[in-house]
């Protein structure tokens, strides 16, 4: 669940991005799991929602989710399109389930994340990335 106030818009490093819509200070808490927005499947459940629904809906669902600790997430909020900077990333993902601001990020700035900090390997998003 986000914890600033965010805004998406058309990001210059892929599709739609989310924006900080004030100046966060480096080590503010940007985003932290909470089950009653962040929702979790067991890989057993993930296959079942799979064959649940239409095949389209699950590629949105798949477009939005990540894979770690061999469990899929989906953010129902803004986070779900934060994307993806090896090395320009201003957003770290931490051991406790939360991210925090890597640096001063302004107003207007997109949150970016390393994919890579915390998705498993066999995360769909991460295998592409990886090439």
């Amino acid at each position: 669940m986000l914890r600033i106030h965010t805004y998406l818009d058309r990001s210059v490093t892929h599709g739609i991005g989310i924006f900080a819509a004030e100046d966060i200070p480096e080590g503010t808490l940007i985003w932290e799991y909470n089950p009653q927005v962040d929702l979790t499947y067991s890989p057993e459940e993930w296959q079942k929602l799979k064959t649940a629904v239409a095949p389209a809906c699950f590629t949105a669902l798949e477009r939005y989710s990540y894979k770690e600790n061999n469990r899929y997430h989906l953010c129902i909020d803004n986070a779900q399109f934060m994307n993806h900077s090896e090395s320009g990333y201003n957003v770290v993902n931490t051991a406790h389930n939360t991210m925090l601001a890597r640096c001063d990020i302004r107003r207007g700035e997109e949150l970016l994340c390393n994919y890579f900090q915390y998705s498993d390997a066999d995360d769909v998003h991460a295998e592409r990335l990886a090439g």
